[in-house]
């Protein structure tokens, strides 16, 4: 299960907006380099991140709250928007050089072959929109939050 820690937004019937911050380890990460979360990281100054949560249990708006995702549904997830656009983009210009030696033909369906596993991307994220296993879930109220203690001063 992949966790965030966030903070309770908005209530509605089952389900919470909760607000991230992403924390980024990048820093910590020997492929940093070479990587282009971390790239975009430093470029971009927007670390808050909002989402629709199931909220299992009753929350309340202001409240600390750990929300979790399951590995696989990351990986299906994932699968679905990065290898079936680069497998149509693969299979488009490869299909072509079997049969013609002409390299715009190749370069043509190999773009029509990326839009293609796009579209079935698109697709297949609209069919699971109501799929509450695509879906983070509350799993527990933050407890580990320091809580504020008022002070009070007596001279």
């Amino acid at each position: 299960m992949i966790e965030e820690n966030g903070t309770v937004l908005a209530v509605d019937d089952g389900f919470a907006e909760v607000e991230t911050i992403r924390t980024s380890s990048c820093e910590t990460c020997r492929a940093r380099h070479g990587c282009g979360h971390h790239t975009i990281a430093k470029v971009t100054n927007s670390n808050r991140m909002q989402m629709k949560a199931i909220a299992p249990m009753p929350v309340k708006v202001g409240q600390k709250v750990v929300v979790g995702i399951p590995e696989d549904t990351l990986l299906q997830a994932s699968m679905w928007m990065y290898a079936i656009p680069l497998l149509g983009l693969m299979l488009g210009a490869t299909l072509p050089s079997l049969f013609t030696a002409q390299t715009f033909v190749s370069i043509l369906l190999a773009c029509f072959g990326f839009a293609g596993g796009l579209y079935l991307a698109r697709r297949k994220s609209q069919q699971e929109t109501d799929n509450p296993n695509f879906y983070p879930k509350i799993l527990r109220i933050d407890s580990s939050q320091k809580q504020s203690i008022e002070i009070v001063q007596s001279f």
